[in-house]
């Protein structure tokens, strides 16, 4: 089986960015995830767009943003004329989001926004986004093809309003400046707390031992991560370890008691419970839908 992460050919590059049309029938897109934002725009309808466990019909005028680390794919069907739908892609790594306008309030807004459950996929022509979004990725398209001199920047300025205006309007709360300095101050304070659980995921990981990665007591770590990521640290846990589990339910044919194993979970009946609950689907709904079309 095909592994899901796919890996663009822009990595690595001075520009990692790019753009394109896709036609085919019937999979426009096949599933897959990266870490790379992406923003995609029907210009023919209707196709279907599977977002993780959201499904929706895209009709031409319709955008869709796809945040990272999300499993996504497009279907569409050939209409009487023999030809489905299309659709126009922009991927581009998140770099190019901080070359210019790096701060611990833009870090904080982009870390917020990426691990966020809540961010709105869809755009329709009754969003009051919806046509400024649309405009900024027309333009994009015409210089990421044209290519005349200093065509990066101007795909980078329609990148920043398109950002921008994702951004405010999921921003947490009036008071996000206090927080993002907060952030700014606990994140380094706390990577080693990060780096240990996202590396010893698989294995029964204790709170204590968190802690002493950090010199804290289990009370002030707690609280400080809490402030800064939004979400208490065994929480997090959890998202990194169903996060890995929805890969290896897709890109590996290993039972699904190994793969709960694997990810750190003892009991099969708790790793449904949480699987569903954050994903929408059972581990085996989840295999058998995306494992189809991968």
């Amino acid at each position: 089986m095909e592994p899901m992460k796919k890996k663009e050919d822009f990595e690595g590059t001075p520009f990692p960015f790019k753009m394109s049309i896709q036609q085919r029938i019937p999979n426009l897109v096949n599933a897959h995830w990266h870490e790379h934002p992406e923003f995609i725009r029907v210009l023919k309808g209707p196709v279907t767009v599977q977002i993780d466990s959201d499904t929706f019909i895209g009709s031409e005028g319709d955008l869709f943003f796809i945040n990272s680390n999300r499993i996504h794919s497009v279907m569409t069907q050939a209409g009487p004329d023999g030809r489905g739908g299309e659709i126009q892609g922009m991927v581009f790594d998140k770099s190019l989001l901080l070359r210019i306008a790096d701060s611990p309030n833009i870090r904080h807004a982009l870390t917020q926004l990426a691990a966020s459950d809540a961010v709105r996929s869809r755009y329709d022509g009754t969003h009051p986004l919806t046509a400024g979004l649309l405009a900024d990725m027309e333009a994009a398209y015409r210089e990421f093809t044209a290519r005349d001199l200093g065509f990066e920047l101007g795909i980078a300025a329609c990148i920043y309003r398109m950002m921008t205006a994702l951004l405010r309007l999921h921003r947490p709360h009036p008071s996000a400046a206090a927080a993002a300095d907060a952030y700014a101050a606990y994140s380094s304070r706390l990577k080693p707390a990060v780096d240990y659980m996202e590396s010893r995921f698989a294995e029964k990981v204790y709170m204590e031992a968190v802690c002493q990665t950090v010199n804290m007591s289990l009370y002030h770590f707690s609280s400080m991560f809490k402030k800064a990521f939004g979400i208490p640290p065994i929480q997090y846990l959890t998202r990194i370890r169903i996060g890995q589990a929805k890969r290896m339910l897709v890109d590996l044919e290993l039972p699904i008691t190994e793969i709960a194993e694997r990810c750190g979970f003892c009991n099969i009946n708790y790793f449904d419970k949480v699987f569903k609950r954050q994903s929408g689907f059972t581990p085996l709904e989840y295999r058998k839908r995306f494992a189809a079309i991968s």
